[in-house]
């Protein structure tokens, strides 16, 4: 997700490391890239994040992070790969993710409050961006997409120098699709793993009612995330789809106190 000018630099490796992995074969091979390199892109790219901002060492904050993280990765899509959640330190309210990691800042968690199904919400949107694949989606479709799939088939090519060279190129954005698939995806982890699902819905009225038209903060999150008034009612049909199912079988829910 784009946030900041400075930030476009690094989180434009998510292009590469979400490349890798879309497609392909059945061991998740696309141009030859396995999930094992997919990964070794991601930390690649964590390396850089790690360096750019502070991480926070709250412990209250990483449990709390960590706990929800996991109990949704679980129910995701993707659960053989080695998820690592991390809390920034910044007063800029935002959620972001790479192949491996989503990131929390602690104004996010804040702003959540002691509603850990709201936050939970945030932290299942991240993961299914990452488990939809959406950026590599979007290179797909772009100018850039012949550019980095030269870059993919170089006989030298390895993950870590793409994560670098992927620094020089800007961050594609997600879709409207792409927003609506990972709220989709993020009602389907919270109800699995026992959360209310309601709290993604309690988290876009939090956006609307502090949000404004500021290039940072809330005002910055809501550009690259809007919370419509019928995104919201396509997360409310999702949560009455999913709780008609009589299929699903959920986890005991379970609070970080």
């Amino acid at each position: 997700m784009r946030v900041l000018a400075r930030f476009n630099r690094i989180m434009a490796s998510c292009v590469i490391v979400f490349a890798i992995g879309s497609a392909g074969s059945a061991h998740g091979q696309l141009f030859g890239i396995s999930q094992g390199q997919e990964m070794d892109a991601g930390k690649s790219a964590d390396v850089q994040i790690c360096k750019q901002y502070k991480v926070s060492h709250d412990k209250y904050y990483n449990d709390l992070v960590t706990h929800l993280g996991s109990r949704l990765a679980r129910v995701s899509e993707r659960t053989s790969l080695p998820w690592t959640f991390r809390v920034l330190d910044s007063d800029v309210l935002n959620a972001f993710s790479v192949p491996g990691f989503v990131y929390v800042t602690t104004n996010t968690i804040e702003a959540c409050g002691k509603d850990q199904d709201e936050l939970a919400g945030v932290i299942g949107h991240e993961i299914g961006h990452t488990c939809g694949k959406h950026a590599a989606k979007q290179m797909q479709k772009s100018a850039l997409g012949g550019v980095l799939v030269g870059l993919l088939g170089n006989k030298n090519k390895n993950a870590a120098t793409l994560a670098s060279v992927a620094g020089n190129f800007v961050m594609l954005g997600y879709s409207r699709d792409d927003e609506n698939d990972a709220d989709r995806r993020a009602v389907h982890y919270t109800y699995d793993a026992g959360y209310d699902s309601k709290g993604l819905i309690r988290f876009f009225e939090y956006l609307e009612k502090h949000g404004d038209k500021s290039t940072t903060g809330i005002g910055k999150y809501l550009q690259d995330h809007p919370a419509t008034v019928e995104r919201v009612k396509r997360v409310q049909r999702e949560i009455d789809k999913v709780e008609r199912s009589q299929d699903v079988q959920r986890d005991p829910p379970q609070l970080l106190l």
